[in-house]
């Protein structure tokens, strides 16, 4: 049922991949030299942008832990190579894990952990996590611009209306992508992994603001994470 993974984990897709993944890497050291060289053309001093690279280096480990975690989880279905162009590119470790269970019960399956996961599972779900996500790039070339004025025009109003609208849209995907998994009670595993995992991230808040040790608070996200796995899998024993 597993054969799917010689082309999953095949050579041609390791080349694919990483010479995708080449091409985003030497954007990004473009856009640090033009940085640098604007840096210093208005007269930033080379000792504060080293430090504000090495800052912002150390503060992107934090958000990438959830991405880690994704990226051990649906590997074993999805493949090594596949995933890891995902996470590393426009993906995320909410939308991709939702994205492939979409595509996988599209065609009969339970999810994309499903032991019946087959090669037209796997197709469909490179492409629904393809082109599913390719429309946000889209709109960002054709109407950034236009957006971004429409944003500094209210903030230069003061108005509310920004920030609430930003905070209804997150919860709406919240949500979106929660209601399946809390609402259906049989999967007793998924609740439990969900009522834990906010009560974590809700005791690291706790933690941060009371010790004022703000670290935790930046951890809290993974360590939920981590907590919820913990408690799906220990309510999954105990069920039997």
């Amino acid at each position: 049922m597993r054969d799917y993974l010689q082309i999953a984990d095949s050579g041609l897709m390791l080349f694919l991949v990483s010479f995708t993944l080449l091409v985003v890497a030497a954007q990004s050291l473009l856009f640090i030299r033009t940085a640098w060289r604007q840096g210093a053309k208005i007269g930033l001093e080379q000792e504060l942008m080293k430090k504000s690279m090495i800052n912002s280096a150390i503060f992107s480990v934090v958000p990438s832990l959830p991405i880690l975690i994704m990226l051990v989880i649906l590997s074993n279905s999805l493949g090594r190579y596949f995933i890891w162009l995902r996470l590393s590119v426009v993906g995320s470790a909410a939308y991709e894990s939702m994205a492939a269970n979409i595509a996988a019960t599209s065609v009969g399956l339970s999810g994309f952990a499903d032991p019946n996961f087959n090669l037209v599972a796997f197709a469909t779900v490179m492409y629904v996590m393809t082109f599913g996500i390719v429309w946000g790039i889209v709109f960002n070339i054709f109407f950034m611009k236009s957006l971004d004025r429409f944003s500094k025009k209210m903030k230069a109003k003061k108005n509310n209306f920004v920030p609430v609208f930003s905070a209804a849209l997150f919860m709406g995907i919240l949500g979106l992508m929660s209601s399946p998994h809390i609402t259906n009670f049989s999967n007793i595993p998924a609740i439990s992994a969900f009522i834990s995992s906010a009560i974590m991230v809700f005791l690291c808040s706790i933690i941060a603001k009371n010790a004022k040790f703000k670290v935790i608070d930046d951890f809290s996200l993974p360590i939920g994470m981590l907590f919820g796995m913990a408690m799906a899998i220990v309510t999954t024993n105990m069920l039997g």
